[in-house]
């Protein structure tokens, strides 16, 4: 009996560490048509994930003519979730890449891979839309349409860095 209990905590220790919870990434919205000359690059956004909402991505200023589209960034273990405010509806200009970039704030890579899950979510991205490189994890949202009861959820994959 207490060697199955320290299997089944032993096995819930390692589901938790290949997961987002207690790590430090940072979020933001970037937009390009050629990744060596963004349109919009937006601020970092730091945070350490929990049980909480991440971020409340509002407006940050116009770089040209571009700024963000407010929305909620809900972080959890294994997934991403994307909402709007009450307050907004539209759609996002079409460009080469216009969405959020999730990173890490270390140099290891993280991520296995990543993808929507449609189930859970109101509107489907196209099928490149969610991609890794390195360790960033980024999630295209041109041309999508949005509004207070859009929901964008995204798993993810997420490996421990190896120790050095």
């Amino acid at each position: 009996m207490i060697r199955a209990a320290i299997a089944l905590i032993f096995a819930a220790q390692t589901a938790a560490a290949g997961g987002l919870m207690d790590r430090t990434v940072t979020f933001g919205a970037l937009a390009y048509d050629d990744v060596e000359a963004p349109i919009y690059v937006g601020e970092r956004h730091p945070a350490v994930v929990t049980d909480a909402i991440e971020y409340g991505l509002g407006p940050e200023g116009s770089q040209n003519g571009w700024d963000i589209v407010p929305a909620i960034i809900d972080i959890r273990d294994q997934q991403i979730i994307v909402t709007y405010p009450n307050t907004v509806d539209g759609t996002f200009p079409e460009a080469e890449f216009n969405g959020y970039v999730l990173d890490f704030l270390t140099d290891c890579v993280l991520f296995n891979g990543a993808g929507q899950d449609l189930e859970n979510s109101t509107v489907e991205l196209d099928s490149d839309a969610i991609f890794v490189d390195g360790s960033k994890l980024y999630v295209d949202m041109a041309g999508i349409n949005y509004e207070p009861q859009t929901f964008i959820v995204v798993n993810v994959d997420v490996a421990d860095c190896p120790l050095s």
